[in-house]
C-alpha cells in the first residue's frame, strides 16, 4: 500500500507540476486561468492526500518485533534494531515468532518422518515435515499460505514431497483479525547440517522477508 500511495503521489506530483506551469503561463498572457487554477488545485490536494498516506501505512517498529522461544534463553519480546528495521530478517531459530505488518508468524516445529508408501521414496533421501503457525493481530483480513514458505539448504530450494497419503498437509486460509491457523508442509531434503525456512510474505502489497534456520539439533 505504501508503495502504491507513493507511486500515485509521484504521478500527481508531475500532473501538478505541469498544470502549475501553464497556469502560470496563461497569467502571464493574461488569459482565463480559473478553470486550470481549480485543477491545480485539486491535484495538490490530492498528491498531499497520498503522500500523508504513504507516510501513514509506512511500517512501523511495532511489525517488526521479535518473541524468542524459551528454548533460545531469551527475552520474550526484542524490539528491532537497525538491521532488523528493514524489511529482511535473518537467522531466527525454530520457535520464535516474527510479527510482520501486524501478523506472528512461526516456524514451530521440524521433524523428519518416513514415507507412508513403499512406492514414494523421497528422491533426495529425507522427508522434513514443517509446521507453520499464523494469527492476524492486524484490522484487516491477511492470507495465509504455507508456500509462502520454502525450505532451501545451501541456497538451492528443495521441493515439496507430494508423495504421503496426508490431505491435511498444506494451507490456504483468510484470517480475520485475531484468528490463526497452524499447518505443515513436507520436503524432499537431503542429509544436512541445517535447513533454512525462507518466508516471503505480502500483505497489503508490502513485501516482508525472514528466515529461520533449522538445526539438526531441533528437528525431531
Amino acid at each position: 500500500m505504501m508503495l502504491f500511495l507513493l507511486f500515485m503521489w509521484f504521478l500527481i506530483s508531475i500532473a501538478f507540476i505541469t498544470t502549475l506551469i501553464i497556469t502560470v503561463v496563461k497569467a502571464i498572457r493574461k488569459r482565463k486561468v480559473k478553470g486550470i487554477l481549480i485543477t491545480t488545485i485539486i491535484l495538490f490536494v490530492v498528491g498531499l492526500i497520498c503522500l500523508v498516506g504513504s507516510i501513514a501505512a509506512s511500517p512501523s517498529n511495532d511489525d517488526y518485533t521479535v518473541s524468542k522461544s524459551e528454548d533460545n534463553n531469551s527475552s520474550k519480546s526484542s524490539k528491532s534494531n537497525d538491521e532488523e528495521t528493514s524489511n529482511n530478517k535473518k537467522n531466527l531459530n525454530v520457535g520464535d515468532t516474527i510479527r510482520l505488518g501486524g501478523v506472528d508468524i512461526k516456524v514451530a516445529k521440524a521433524e523428519f518422518v518416513q514415507p507412508d508408501s513403499e512406492y514414494s521414496e523421497p528422491d533426495k533421501g529425507r522427508i522434513l515435515k514443517v509446521t507453520y503457525d499464523f494469527k492476524n493481530n492486524g484490522d484487516d483480513q491477511i492470507l495465509a499460505d504455507s508456500t509462502d514458505f520454502n525450505i532451501t539448504v545451501d541456497s538451492n530450494t528443495q521441493k515439496n514431497f507430494f508423495g504421503m497419503d496426508d490431505t491435511n498437509d498444506s494451507f490456504t486460509e483468510f484470517l480475520n483479525k485475531g484468528n490463526s491457523i497452524s499447518g505443515y508442509e513436507y520436503y524432499d531434503v537431503p542429509e544436512a547440517e541445517e535447513y533454512k525456512a525462507e518466508l516471503n510474505f505480502e500483505p497489503d502489497l508490502e513485501t516482508y522477508k525472514a528466515n529461520w534456520i533449522i538445526k539438526n539439533s531441533d528437528i525431531k
